[in-house]
C-alpha cells in the first residue's frame, strides 16, 4: 500500500466527523444484532410422529399451510362442473334412431327383404348400431304389429331420455335406466334385447362442460378465504402429549422454531434492520437540529451509544424471563441527567419500539415505557441528589402500576394476571433506579461528564482539595467561596450552569497550594515578591493555573472543572509586575512574558468565574465601598476584559455582561453594605507599618496578582 493511501486512511481515522458517524453505524449494527436475536423465536427439537414434550404457542399469526392446501383441494373437487346444453347431439341421436327404424321398416314392406341391402344402407347412413343377426331378426322374424310396438316404445324412450341432462359422468346411469325401462315394455324378449343394445349404442351426452366457467367456479372455491386456516398469535400449536403431525411440523418450520431447520428469516431481518435504521435516522436528525452541544463531543455520542446498547442487552437477557422486569427508565434517566432532556425522551421512545421487537410485539411493555419513561425523564432532570433519584424511582414504580392496570383493564386481563403484572411493574421502577444510581458514577468517570450530583459532592467542604485549601491557603479558600457566590448568581442570570460555575470557582485557585505564601491573601508578614525580579514574580503568579490543572487531574476532578481552572485568567496581563519591570529594566520588556498563557474562556461559566475573581479581589480592596463606586468598579473591570479580547471564545453578549454586573451587585450589596462607624480603639494606633501598607494596597496588588 502506498504511503499516500496510508496517510489518507490515518487522516480519515482522525477525522472527528467520520468517528462520530462510525459510532452511529456501530451502534446501529450492534443494536440490530441484539434486537434480531431477541426477535427470533425459541427453537424446539421435534420430529414427525413424535409425542410433544413442549407447550408451544405461536409467537405471531401464521397460516397452517398444509391444512389450508387440503381445504382448498377439497373445495376444488367438490365444486360441480358448469354445464351447457348440446342441442345438436340430442337432435342427432333422435335423427339416428329414426333413420335406423325407417330403413328397417321400408325394407320390411318389400315382398322380399334383403339383409345385405339393408346393411349397406345402414352403413352408408352411419346408423349401423346393432349386429346383422339382430337386423335380420327385425326384418324377418317378427310381425308388423310387434315391430310397430317396438318402434313406438323405442322412439318415445329415446326422446324422453334425451330431455334429461346427460353428461359423460352420468351417461352410464341413463343407459342403465333406459334399459330397465325397456324390460318393462310389453314386447318380446328378443326385441327387449335389441332395444337394450340400441339404447347403449345410440345414447350420447347432451350436456357438455363449460370449461371456462367451471374453471372460474373451481378457482373461486379454491381461493375462498374460508379455506385458509390461521393460527393466531398466542394460540397453542402443540401441547404436551400431542402427536406431531405434518401440518404442525410445517407450521413450526415456517415459524423457524425447529432446531433441525435452522434457516435465516430474511423478511424478519430486513424488516427489523429497516425499522432500526429509520429510528437511528430520527435520532441523528434530532441531535443535529436541537442538540449541537451533544454533537460537538465525541465522548458524549459514545456515551449515548453505550447507554442504548446496554439497555438493549439488559432487555435481551431479562426479557426472556419476564418482560415487565426490564429496567424501563435506566436509559432515559441517565441521558436526562448526563446530557439533554429532549434527547432522553427521544431515546426512550426509540428503545420502547426496539424492545417491543425483542418481546415479540408486546405492546403492553411499549405503552408502559412510553408513558412512564417519558414522565420519569422530566422528574429526573431536576434530581440533583441521590436521595431525590430514589424518590423518582418510587414515583416511577407507582406510575408503572397505574399504566399496567389501565392496559390490563383495556385488554380485559384476568385479575390474577393483572396483580402479577402490577407487582413486576412496581419492581421495575425500583430496579431501574438502583441500576441508574449504580451506573452514574461509572459513566461520569469514564466519559468525563459532570452532573449536578457530582458537582454537589465536589462542593462538600470535606473534599480533600478544599480541606487542603482551607488549612494551607485560608485566604485563597475564603476568596474562592466568595467568588463562588458571585459566579453562581451571575451565571444563573445569563442562563448558564450556576452549579458548575460555583463549584468551579471553589477550585479555580487550587494551583496556589503549591506556593500559597506568594499570593497576597495568604500573606501575614513580609511579601516575597519584594525581593524577586518582576519576571520571576510573573512566572510564579501565572503558573498557578497550570499547577491547578495538574493538581485537579491528580485528584480526578471532572474535565469541565479542569478547563475552568486553566481558563479563568485567559491571557490577561499582570499590570503591576509589567510596569514594575519597565521601571527596573533598561532593555525593552516583552508584554507576552507578563501575560497568562491561557487559553481564553471557552464557556460562559469560565468567563463569569474570571470576572467574579477580579471583582471580588478589587472590591475587597476598596476603602470606600459605596454602592455607586462598587458598581462603577465592576463595570470598569468587565469593560477592560472585553477590550482585552478575553470573551472572544465564549459567546457572551452585551446583555449578558449587563446582567452579570447586576448579579454581582446583588451579591456584593449584602456583603459590603454601609455600617455605622465604630470609635477607634487605642490598639489601632499601634498597628505595625507593614500591616497598614498591606491593607491599603491589597486591592491594587490583588487585582494584578490573582
Amino acid at each position: 500500500m502506498e504511503k499516500s493511501t496510508i496517510h489518507k486512511i490515518k487522516a480519515c481515522a482522525k477525522n472527528q466527523t467520520i468517528q462520530k458517524y462510525a459510532v452511529v453505524l456501530f451502534t446501529l449494527f450492534v443494536s440490530f444484532c441484539i434486537v434480531f436475536s431477541g426477535a427470533m423465536p425459541k427453537k424446539y427439537k421435534v420430529n414427525l410422529g413424535d409425542v410433544s414434550e413442549y407447550d408451544i404457542t405461536a409467537p405471531r399469526e401464521i397460516q397452517n399451510s398444509v391444512k389450508t392446501k387440503e381445504n382448498r383441494e377439497l373445495a376444488y373437487k367438490k365444486e360441480l362442473p358448469d354445464m351447457k346444453e348440446d342441442t345438436a347431439t340430442s337432435i342427432e341421436v333422435i335423427r339416428k334412431i329414426d333413420e335406423f327404424l325407417t330403413i328397417i321398416k321400408n325394407e320390411r314392406n318389400l315382398s322380399k327383404p334383403n339383409l345385405e341391402r339393408v346393411l349397406g344402407k345402414l352403413k352408408r347412413s352411419n346408423v349401423y348400431i346393432i349386429d346383422k343377426e339382430y337386423v335380420n331378426f327385425l326384418l324377418c322374424e317378427i310381425k308388423n304389429s310387434q315391430f310397430n310396438d317396438f318402434e313406438h316404445h323405442l322412439k318415445l324412450l329415446i326422446a324422453d331420455t334425451m330431455k334429461e341432462d346427460i353428461t359423460n359422468e352420468n351417461l352410464k346411469e341413463f343407459v342403465l335406466k333406459a334399459q330397465m325401462q325397456i324390460q318393462k315394455f310389453n314386447i318380446s324378449t328378443g326385441l327387449k334385447n335389441i332395444g337394450s343394445m340400441v339404447v347403449e349404442n345410440v345414447l350420447r351426452p347432451n350436456r357438455i362442460i363449460n370449461e371456462e366457467a367451471t374453471q372460474k367456479k373451481r378457482e373461486s372455491a379454491y381461493n375462498d378465504p374460508k379455506n385458509i386456516e390461521i393460527i393466531e398469535k398466542g394460540q397453542r400449536i402443540l401441547s404436551v402429549g400431542d402427536i406431531v403431525t405434518k401440518d404442525k411440523l410445517y407450521v413450526l418450520e415456517d415459524l423457524n422454531m425447529l432446531e433441525t431447520k435452522d434457516k435465516v428469516d430474511y423478511r424478519l431481518m430486513i424488516g427489523i434492520f429497516t425499522m432500526l435504521s429509520f429510528l437511528t435516522l430520527i435520532l441523528v436528525v434530532y441531535v443535529k437540529t436541537y442538540c449541537e452541544n451533544v454533537l460537538e463531543k465525541l465522548s458524549e455520542i459514545i456515551m449515548v451509544s453505550f447507554i442504548i446498547i446496554t439497555e438493549l442487552i439488559i432487555a435481551r437477557l431479562v426479557g426472556s424471563y419476564e418482560v415487565f422486569l426490564i429496567p424501563v427508565f435506566f436509559a432515559g434517566i441517565v441521558i436526562s441527567i448526563l446530557s439533554d432532556l429532549g434527547l432522553a425522551l427521544l431515546v426512550n421512545l426509540v428503545l420502547a419500539v426496539s424492545i417491543s421487537f425483542i418481546d415479540k410485539g408486546n405492546l403492553e411493555y411499549m405503552y408502559m415505557m412510553i408513558v412512564s419513561g417519558s414522565l420519569v425523564c422530566f422528574f429526573s432532570k431536576k434530581a440533583n441528589q441521590r436521595n431525590r433519584l430514589t424518590a423518582v424511582g418510587i414515583y416511577a414504580s407507582i406510575i408503572n402500576v397505574f399504566v399496567v392496570l389501565s392496559i390490563s383493564m383495556i385488554n380485559r386481563v384476568s385479575f390474577s394476571d393483572c396483580i402479577v403484572d402490577c407487582i413486576y411493574a412496581f419492581l421495575n421502577g425500583i430496579i431501574s433506579i438502583i441500576l441508574t444510581i449504580g451506573m452514574l458514577p461509572f459513566l461520569e468517570t469514564v466519559f468525563n461528564i459532570i452532573t449536578p450530583m457530582r458537582l454537589l459532592e465536589l462542593s462538600n467542604p470535606d473534599q480533600p482539595l478544599l480541606k487542603r485549601l482551607l488549612l494551607e491557603a485560608p485566604g485563597t479558600y475564603h476568596h474562592s467561596l466568595m467568588v463562588g457566590n458571585l459566579a453562581e448568581e451571575a451565571t444563573h442570570a445569563i442562563g448558564g450552569n450556576p452549579l458548575l460555575a460555583r463549584v468551579g470557582a471553589y477550585y479555580h485557585d487550587i494551583g496556589k497550594l503549591k506556593r500559597p505564601n506568594f499570593f497576597m491573601e495568604n500573606q501575614s508578614s513580609e511579601n516575597p515578591h519584594d525581593k524577586m525580579l518582576p519576571n520571576l514574580s510573573a512566572l510564579v503568579i501565572t503558573s498557578h493555573t497550570e499547577d491547578g490543572a495538574k493538581l485537579a487531574k491528580k485528584y480526578k476532578l471532572p474535565v469541565p472543572i479542569i478547563n475552568l481552572i486553566v481558563e479563568h485568567h485567559g491571557t490577561t496581563k499582570l499590570v503591576y509586575f509589567y510596569h514594575k519591570a519597565k521601571k527596573m529594566e533598561k532593555e525593552e520588556v516583552k508584554e507576552e512574558n507578563f501575560r497568562y498563557k491561557g487559553p481564553k474562556p471557552s464557556t460562559k461559566e469560565a468567563a463569569v468565574v474570571m470576572l467574579a475573581d477580579s471583582v471580588e479581589a478589587a472590591v475587597r480592596s476598596m476603602t470606600d465601598k459605596t454602592e455607586g463606586k462598587i458598581e462603577g468598579y465592576i463595570r470598569k473591570i468587565i469593560k477592560d476584559k472585553l477590550n482585552d479580547g478575553q470573551f472572544d471564545l465564549c459567546n457572551l453578549t452585551l446583555k449578558d455582561m449587563n446582567n452579570i454586573a447586576k448579579a454581582f451587585m446583588r451579591v456584593l450589596s449584602g456583603y459590603f453594605h454601609e455600617r455605622e462607624e465604630y470609635p477607634k480603639q487605642d490598639s489601632d494606633k499601634i498597628l505595625p507599618k507593614y500591616m497598614v501598607e498591606n491593607i491599603e494596597g491589597e486591592g491594587v496588588f490583588n487585582e494584578n496578582l490573582n
